[in-house]
């Protein structure tokens, strides 16, 4: 057997498959040197290296444009979202207004005085009943009470009182609330007793005036509003007045320096002393 001695100081068997790999290597060395015989035919360039992944700055672009741009979406999403937070605050601020005002109104409505006789020998207990307005101030006796415990004892008359006064908000800091004040039944004094639960927070001022029908009555035109009304004085003795204007001022929830106004009016429908 015939023995071959290559460039690459290999000994190759003549005739052995490696014959044809030793003949390859003679053609490409011919053609291109020692560098075309460690090259396969498909292999990539080193020239061409740089070209198979990304270069650190590359990276660090590409980094710092997402950055930029999840940065811009969460300044969106942020705005948005405060934008939206405040819009509730806001309606749930109106929103608590006017349940304030509704309330307000119902009571007075159902608002009432009795008319008893003097007769001593009379053995059923009566008690006082009576309404007393003034402007920042009203106690009055309601028929408007409502149950909230199963077997109470207790009817649909009660006692009822709308003013102002400092309470301490869930921060510990010091409020001004519109409060109510209930008793039920009605006991000997109308103006006292009870329970005092806030209504409204955060009022600056709350404004009462009464609708004397019998004053408008004198002059046509002339205007009927009182700052107080008292069925125990003599001038309101035995009739209440048919109207009621409400003012609540609060802060303007929009956030202006100029306060918001709500005013409303009640209509009392039991305007006589109720005689029996």
């Amino acid at each position: 057997m015939a023995i071959f001695l290559t460039k690459s100081h290999k000994y190759l068997p003549f005739g052995s498959a490696a014959q044809g790999g030793a003949a390859y290597g003679r053609k490409a060395i011919a053609a291109g040197g020692d560098e075309a015989v460690r090259r396969k035919p498909d292999a990539i360039p080193p020239s061409k290296w740089h070209r198979l992944g990304m270069t650190m700055i590359e990276v660090m672009i590409s980094v710092a444009l997402l950055s930029g741009v999840m940065a811009i979406g969460w300044g969106s999403y942020s705005v948005a979202t405060s934008h939206q937070q405040r819009m509730q605050d806001i309606n749930e601020r109106l929103h608590a207004v006017e349940q304030a005002v509704n309330r307000i109104v119902r009571d007075m409505s159902t608002a009432f005085i009795t008319k008893h006789g003097d007769d001593e020998s009379q053995t059923e207990i009566r008690y006082q009943t009576g309404f007393l307005g003034e402007s920042e101030r009203v106690d009055f006796t309601s028929m408007g009470y409502v149950r909230m415990f199963r077997d109470e004892k207790v009817g649909d008359q009660s006692e009822i009182s709308y003013f102002i006064k400092d309470m301490r908000d869930d921060d510990g800091n010091l409020s001004t609330y519109l409060v109510r004040r209930e008793q039920a039944p009605i006991n000997d004094d109308y103006q006292k007793g009870g329970t005092i639960l806030p209504l409204l927070d955060h009022v600056l001022s709350f404004r009462l005036e009464y609708w004397d029908d019998e004053k408008a009555d004198i002059a046509v035109g002339s205007d009927g509003w009182v700052d107080s009304w008292d069925t125990e004085n003599s001038e309101y003795e035995g009739r209440l007045p048919s109207r009621v204007k409400i003012e609540i001022e609060i802060e303007d929830p929009l956030g202006s320096d100029t306060p918001m106004l709500i005013s409303t009016q009640a209509q009392i429908h039991l305007t006589k002393a109720l005689d029996f």
